[in-house]
């Protein structure tokens, strides 16, 4: 009786969501927009390659705060083949627009063993436009989120 019983806990536990541990590998992306003198949304995204999703909202978006979720393998292989197939690495790291009113968009990214930052303030092509665009797509699919601690 004793054993049932704790096979029923332990039953009940395995339902739970499924907890991805922090990578202390870094990040394979990490998107930030910045603030602009209206209402522009403000928040950061690391996507890592275990599947973890870390979102920090800050100002004029739904979620204000750390929130943490999960991406499917597939989803991050499809993050990556995008990334190789508009050639990351070749853009400029900065496209900027000389007008003060404007938010960035801020991309790192770091695969197979290169890294690339590419500031876009307006002028960015339409590729890494497509880029940005698909990560938000992602984050904004997903229906479970949990509250997290910024480190």
């Amino acid at each position: 009786m004793r054993l049932y019983i704790i096979l029923l806990i332990l039953s009940l536990f395995s339902c739970s969501q499924q907890y991805i541990p922090f990578s202390n590998a870094g990040p394979l992306l990490v998107m930030k927009r910045t603030a602009c003198y209206g209402t522009c949304p403000q928040y950061t995204i690391s996507i890592y390659n275990n599947g973890l999703v870390r979102y920090n909202g800050k100002m004029f978006v739904d979620k204000i705060g750390c929130f943490e979720s999960s991406l499917s393998d597939k989803l991050i292989n499809n993050i990556k083949l995008e990334l190789n197939n508009v050639q990351f690495f070749t853009f400029q790291n900065e496209y900027d627009a000389h007008v003060t009113d404007v938010p960035s968009i801020i991309l790192q990214v770091s695969l197979k063993g290169k890294k690339h930052e590419v500031i876009d303030r307006f002028n960015g092509p339409l590729e890494l436009k497509r880029v940005h665009k698909m990560i938000d797509d992602i984050v904004d699919s997903l229906e479970e989120w949990n509250q997290c601690e910024l480190e």
